[in-house]
């Protein structure tokens, strides 16, 4: 099995987290990326070449998720728009600046956000019951608070070649306030936003290995609307508690990564 192939199998699940918990796929994606490949022997990727690619798939898994979140009425548009613009500003610029930096700096950078996130899933939320709500563009939120998070989120996002849901779907719960049903379908679209920018930087800096990230394409869109759709049919507490799990493990994957190195 050689490398495409294998991330043509990484990108199914990928895909598909990303539709069901409003994630990028990149949590999942990067430590599997550097792991994967290794272990089956088909060759090893740099955090670098990780980055690049992973910043591919979130922008074409997100865009399929959010489509699928739109039409189930799972998405606040006021909120998309304030953080998806910060998030697009700051990606923009983590992406480029990046080229620069070495491959265990933007390890360890992405380990910080990780247990950032991690620790945040465990405050007591303060939001309405997800299951409550009808608009979701009627729920009240912190403009100026937003788009401040959207600047570092999207800055430290674009650094490590992740969408950043895995970090903004925390701030949008427990400090923004929003329902975590709303937030997983809002997310999904203020990621797609961040990560074209951050795409772009990616590219135009020569960080992308094409032939590769269209493994990760085939396999990520329709994944991404099977999970999209498994999303609208689970309780909410059981998507909090998956998101938590999910942040925690790949928080001790990577720091154990960067201790060992």
């Amino acid at each position: 099995m050689g490398m495409f192939n294998v991330l043509l199998t990484l990108g199914i699940l990928g895909g598909f987290l990303s539709g069901l918990l409003g994630l990028g796929g990149a949590i999942i994606m990067i430590p599997l990326m550097l792991t994967v490949p290794k272990i089956l022997g088909v060759g090893a990727l740099s955090m670098k070449a990780v980055a690049g690619l992973s910043m591919i798939q979130v922008v074409f898994a997100s865009l399929s998720g959010v489509v699928r979140h739109r039409k189930n009425k799972f998405v606040n548009m006021k909120l998309l728009y304030v953080l998806g613009l910060a998030m697009a500003v700051g990606s923009g610029f983590g992406s480029t600046i990046s080229k620069y930096m070495s491959n265990r700096v933007l390890l360890i950078a992405f380990g910080f956000i990780a247990v950032v996130a991690a620790v945040m899933m465990f405050i007591p939320s303060r939001s309405a019951d997800a299951e409550s709500i009808s608009n979701p563009d009627a729920i009240q939120f912190n403009k100026p608070l937003a788009a401040i998070a959207g600047l570092v989120i999207g800055g430290l996002a674009g650094m490590v070649g992740a969408g950043g849901g895995f970090i903004l779907i925390p701030v949008m719960i427990f400090v923004l306030r929003i329902p975590i049903r709303v937030t997983i379908g809002t997310s999904l679209g203020v990621v797609l936003v961040g990560a074209v920018i951050g795409a772009i930087g990616k590219m135009v800096t020569g960080q992308v290995d094409w032939l590769l990230a269209l493994a990760l394409i085939i396999s990520s869109v329709p994944s991404a609307q099977i999970g999209s759709i498994m999303s609208k049919r689970t309780p909410s507490l059981v998507l909090k508690y998956s998101l938590t799990l999910l942040i925690i493990l790949t928080s001790v994957e990577i720091w154990y990564k960067i201790i060992v190195a």
